[in-house]
């Protein structure tokens, strides 16, 4: 009977454990969910839907999620910490030029995929440095390409 009991407690812990840590981070599902709803703001109002982007508010700052967008050229111009990076600029540690795939894949009225790595300085999203993998969720919309990012680990 005591091994029933400690089957059954460590099935809540572990449950208990993996939804606490899931609650850090975003899922495709609701990465998608966030970036139709930037598309839908950017076409009622472009310039305010960049600025709602820039300032994380209007419910676009969930979990790690935010959207951002750059324009034809990959000048980020609606984004909450880098508004004036060039795209084109970032490359991850694998050599991946991930600026150059976001405009490649930009597509209006579908959404493509591009992974890459990316390491967050010590204290900005996590208590440690830590190379992640990302899939960001891209498309085009209006002279904007858009795009809400969720982590794969």
């Amino acid at each position: 009977m005591n091994y029933l009991k400690i089957f059954f407690f460590s099935i809540f812990l572990i449950s208990f454990m993996s939804k606490s840590i899931s609650k850090d981070f975003g899922t495709e599902e609701e990465a998608k969910n966030m970036l139709n709803r930037a598309v839908n703001l950017i076409n009622y109002d472009k310039a305010y839907a960049l600025n709602i982007f820039t300032e994380r508010t209007g419910g676009f700052n969930f979990k790690d999620l935010y959207p951002f967008c750059a324009d034809d050229s990959g000048i980020l111009t609606g984004h909450p910490f880098n508004v004036g990076f060039d795209l084109l600029d970032f490359i991850d540690s694998d050599g991946k030029n991930v600026g150059e795939e976001f405009l490649k894949v930009a597509k209006v009225g579908k959404i493509n995929k591009v992974t890459f790595k990316i390491t967050y300085p010590l204290d900005t999203i996590k208590k440690k440095d830590k190379e992640y993998i990302k899939t960001a969720l891209v498309t085009k919309v209006s002279d904007q390409i858009c795009a809400v990012g969720y982590h794969n680990n």
